[in-house]
């Protein structure tokens, strides 16, 4: 007698059947089905991993979080140079640990945008005018001009391959962005975000305006800003620094396995040579050959390994057939 187990395997069950074969006669012994959670969670209909929402909120958490910290680091500076009216320390720490924002009424009025002065009229102003940085209300606008491009400082792209169809659209939104300044004869994109509040034209939700360069549009009309109120090297290095600061990627190495081969040591990288000369040894030695003076399959000897070693180094071709290696 010989009993058989059947499985039928499903993305959220397993269906199972004992038989007892003898002879030719099967006999059902048990039988039944274990349903248990899908791995995806479904919106709408399509499929997403179940811990997609839980990994973009926090994502936006980060996102949300790092803003406010280029936000403080720029308003200890713009506070040392008094371009904007004075935070006591306490309140700032409050802001970066507590989430407590400064409810200081003069700071508020700073921020706050009327029909006589918005950040848009600031950064028109700072663009086109020399201020008088001795006065206290010039010395607020150029401050409230640079606080606000940090608010919105541009897109600039992480990833390495720029072909992705998300870098598409933006690109394609920058090109439009870059197309209508030029028709209505601005040079900075401040410049033309403020004739589109003078025309009453939306400008952050208007159709096209959803994204702007970094380097192209924001560090572009910093620098002009910077050269037109004749700020110091060191001041513009310092302002530049808390606005479009970047942190880099974080180090995965602690990632890395250990050697399988070499006790105490890490892995070697993929894109190593050693690793790519790895790949060729370990497929020269998986070869089989029977020649007509061979009774079976051997493996290639040293001579004819080093005969093949130079298909393999060549950089004329990116590939070769498997025939070349018998030619050889």
């Amino acid at each position: 007698m010989t009993k058989i187990l059947g499985l039928d395997l499903g993305t959220n069950s397993i269906g199972w059947a004992i038989t007892e074969q003898q002879d030719d006669h099967f006999t059902l012994l048990d039988r039944g089905v274990d349903i248990f959670q899908e791995g995806v969670a479904r919106e709408k209909g399509e499929e997403k991993p179940m811990v997609q929402t839980r990994t973009e909120a926090r994502a936006l958490r980060r996102h949300y979080y790092r803003r406010r910290l280029r936000k403080i680091e720029l308003l200890k500076v713009l506070i040392a140079n008094e371009f904007c009216p004075h935070l006591e320390p306490d309140m700032i720490d409050a802001w970066r640990y507590k989430k407590q924002y400064p409810l200081y009424d003069e700071f508020l009025l700073w921020l706050r945008s009327s029909d006589d002065s918005n950040p848009y009229a600031d950064r028109f102003k700072s663009l086109t005018q020399s201020l008088d940085l001795t006065k206290k209300a010039d010395r607020y606008t150029l401050g409230r001009a640079l606080y606000h491009l940090s608010q919105r400082r541009g897109f600039l792209s992480n990833r390495k391959d720029s072909s992705s169809s998300e870098d598409g659209k933006v690109k394609e939104s920058i090109k439009k962005l870059d197309s209508d300044m030029a028709a209505a004869g601005c040079t900075y994109l401040g410049e033309f975000y403020y004739k589109l509040f003078i025309d009453g034209e939306k400008i952050r939700t208007g159709d096209g305006y959803g994204y702007a360069g970094r380097i192209a549009h924001y560090e572009k009309e910093f620098n002009a800003i910077c050269e037109k109120q004749r700020l110091s090297d060191d001041l513009c290095k310092t302002l530049h620094r808390a606005i479009f600061f970047q942190r880099p990627l974080k180090s995965q190495k602690g990632l890395v396995g250990s050697c399988t081969f070499e006790k105490g040591k890490s892995r070697c990288p993929i894109s190593h040579p050693r690793f790519e000369e790895f790949r060729m040894l370990s497929f020269v030695n998986n070869i089989r050959i029977k020649t007509p003076s061979d009774s079976k399959l051997r493996m290639l000897t040293a001579e004819e390994v080093q005969l093949i070693e130079p298909l393999f180094y060549r950089k004329s071709k990116e590939h070769f057939d498997f025939e070349d290696i018998a030619k050889k």
